[in-house]
């Protein structure tokens, strides 16, 4: 696997945890430096697992140092017509817990496999499976009543 290729994905990550763009950029590029220097990292062919778990780790450590301050809103690539739809799910995920949130972006935003997800979170394939299923049930179920 070419690590470069999965740049956007990992920065996408990234900026889902920290809701600001230049947290992510440094975020994403420390992780990628981090993953160039550990060599035992290299032969384990799981380049992207580790680079999730990298800025997952990351983000923690920042966040323990760091006091609580507002930060700048992602800029957002949303028409005016799709601004309702926007909100609603806004919304529906706002009432995710955290880790449901993250799984729900790595499976569909960043279209990860769900046996990667699974090995992320440390569950089985068939455990993830049937929560990804539960989270999107949920997600409908609060679209559906806004």
């Amino acid at each position: 696997m070419n690590i470069e290729k999965e740049y956007d994905n990992v920065f996408r990550y990234a900026l889902y945890l920290t809701k600001n763009k230049h947290e992510a950029e440094d975020i994403t590029q420390e992780a990628y430096l981090k993953y160039l220097q550990h060599t035992e990292y290299h032969s384990k062919g799981k380049e992207r697992q580790i680079l999730y778990t990298i800025v997952r780790n990351l983000y923690i450590d920042l966040h323990r140092r760091k006091p609580v301050t507002s930060s700048v809103p992602i800029e957002s690539a949303v028409s005016s017509d799709d601004v309702f739809e926007s909100t609603a799910l806004r919304i529906a995920m706002s009432k995710l817990s955290d880790e449901d949130r993250q799984i729900i972006i790595l499976r569909l935003v960043n279209n990860e496999k769900i046996s990667t997800i699974a090995q992320l979170f440390g569950t089985s394939r068939f455990t993830m499976s049937r929560r990804i299923k539960s989270i999107t049930q949920k997600l409908e179920s609060e679209l559906k009543e806004v």
